[in-house]
């Protein structure tokens, strides 16, 4: 406990202020200035006293300085409490950065995360359960290298015609000489803490960071690390290196150079040497909030700096079939209306449109699969836009329903105009059939993506996300020969509407089994198990 120069009272940091704070004179002091005799906190001291409490369900540990604030509730398992086990000197971290985010605010961050996802069940809402954040100062590690000396980048020339038939490309090693920093490069030192939460809050800033003092954790609860920091070592350096290749190619007498000669360069992280001078422990504000069902339980996270949510959020099966119905209904309006306005339209015209609807509900799903095992979602951002992107598809659809309600409204004295609406309907259709095969490429290589074994969260995913996958293989084939065989009774024209609103059925049917394979897919992902603690830090025990 840092007490209050001035009445003797538990101070507590005041997030608003960025102050210690006297609840009982009103005193407002600098963190920085206070010093605590008890905890052996002045500025030579390597250690300071801490008070541990943990869970005796699941054996998480949390520490603080105050030895009269009793920790409520486990935030790892849900347990109902955690016990004082000892008191015990931890070794002073180098720097903190202190909440910036209230507990208000991060409330409020939270709750607008949730209202973005129409299909999140109502039960994370619950006013209740959002009053279980708590503020927890998370251990990371953080990294700073230099590239010294020599370095190579290598560019090529633009082809040019030699010959007949032959051409040629010049290939040039820029080399140079550099003296670049590079800091701001973070891991979390808590096995507890699970990687995809930590990577995404990322990132801190951490250019506002302070010399750690005990204060900073008056009203607030520690994790203590156990994480080797050389651990991390070979993936940032990995990260490193791909920056520093980047900063040389936007280097500006090296963009003059290529610029010259027409050169094009690529980073190479291979020629890149990139070597960390040293790893400081820092202390990052995190609000914290569990959610436990059973032997399942779900986690918030909210960065206490800059107010970025990360949350675990199963989705509502109820809630998505009532949406599914409610859209089939407006759907099965519109054309009843359009048959009833529009007598040229036909039950195999119908068929089309099913057809074009089952095929992007498809798209959709996996397009929802793809980014939910791409968990950082950076692989896939560059691959949601342009033509063949989910933006692209999107207007690719909108265009062949069009054209197609065009093309089957034709009458006698617009055979002009049904041909026209034909050739941008076939443009489509070709666009999204190729945008089916890039997606079916990109759930192959996210499903081959090699996982961080210290994250059980990920690794679950992809082992689930392989498992749906093949349960799901045969139903998607028979989906693409029902398109097939779709495509042909609409291109046959064929008369009897028993058999085109047959098709219709079946169609309907296949898509609402695969959606529900999706939504029960999505929804056990969110859903971690219980974990178990032990001395050498976090195990997830999924027996």
């Amino acid at each position: 406990m840092v007490a209050c120069p001035t009445c003797g009272g538990a101070l507590r940091f005041d997030i608003a202020t960025q102050k210690m704070a006297c609840d009982y004179c009103g005193g407002r002091f600098e963190t920085q200035t206070l010093s605590d005799n008890s905890l052996r906190d002045d500025a030579h001291a390597s250690c300071f006293d801490s008070f541990v409490y943990i869970c005796p369900s699941c054996g998480a540990e949390l520490i603080t300085t105050d030895k009269n604030d009793a920790v409520g509730f486990c935030q790892y398992c849900g347990g109902a409490s955690m016990i004082f086990n000892k008191m015990r000197q931890e070794w002073k971290p180098d720097h903190i950065i202190p909440f910036q985010i209230t507990k208000e605010q991060c409330k409020e961050a939270y709750r607008k995360e949730v209202g973005r996802h129409l299909f999140v069940s109502r039960k994370y809402r619950n006013p209740n359960l959002i009053e279980g954040f708590r503020g927890v100062y998370m251990p990371y590690w953080s990294y700073r290298a230099l590239m010294q000396g020599q370095f190579r980048l290598h560019a090529t020339s633009p082809r040019q015609l030699v010959s007949l038939n032959t051409y040629e490309i010049i290939h040039y090693d820029i080399v140079g000489d550099s003296n670049l920093a590079m800091e701001g490069y973070s891991r979390d030192a808590s096995m507890s803490f699970d990687d995809d939460l930590s990577e995404s809050l990322a990132p801190y800033e951490y250019q506002k960071q302070k010399p750690f003092a005990p204060g900073y954790l008056s009203g607030f609860y520690a994790e203590t690390g156990n994480v080797n920091p050389h651990e991390y070592d070979s993936a940032v350096t990995l990260e490193m290196k791909e920056d520093a290749a980047s900063v040389l190619l936007e280097d500006k007498t090296i963009k003059d150079y290529l610029k010259k000669y027409s050169l094009t360069a690529q980073p190479d992280v291979s020629r890149t040497k990139v070597n960390i001078e040293n790893v400081k422990r820092t202390l990052n504000p995190v609000w914290f909030m569990s959610y436990r069902n059973g032997k399942e339980i779900t986690y918030a996270a909210v960065n206490g700096q800059t107010g970025k949510v990360a949350a675990d959020l199963p989705l509502s099966p109820l809630r998505i079939l009532l949406f599914a119905l409610g859209i089939s209904a407006v759907i099965f309006g519109i054309l009843v209306a359009l048959m009833s306005v529009i007598p040229s339209i036909k039950a195999n015209a119908t068929l089309g449109i099913c057809l074009i609807l089952m095929n992007a509900g498809m798209y959709y799903l996996q397009n929802a699969f793809n980014r939910t095992i791409d968990r950082q979602r950076e692989s896939l951002s560059a691959k949601t836009t342009g033509i063949f992107g989910a933006g692209g598809y999107t207007f690719c659809l909108m265009v062949c329903i069009l054209c197609f309600i065009a093309v089957i409204t034709d009458g006698s004295y617009s055979q002009d105009r049904a041909f026209l609406a034909s050739i941008p309907m076939v443009a489509t259709i070709i666009a999204m059939i190729i945008s089916h095969a890039k997606q079916a490429m990109d759930s192959a290589a996210l499903k081959r993506t090699k996982i961080n074994h210290v994250s059980p969260l990920r690794m679950r995913i992809v082992q689930d996300a392989g498992r749906f996958l093949n349960n799901v293989r045969w139903l998607k084939i028979l989906m693409y020969v029902s398109l097939a065989l779709g495509a042909i009774l609409v291109y046959a024209d064929v008369a009897n509407n028993l058999i085109s609103y047959g098709a219709c059925f079946i169609a309907a049917a296949e898509l609402f089994v695969l959606a529900l394979l999706h939504i029960s897919f999505q929804s056990r992902i969110a859903k971690r198990p219980l974990p178990q603690f032990n001395k050498k830090g976090a195990g997830y025990d999924e027996n």
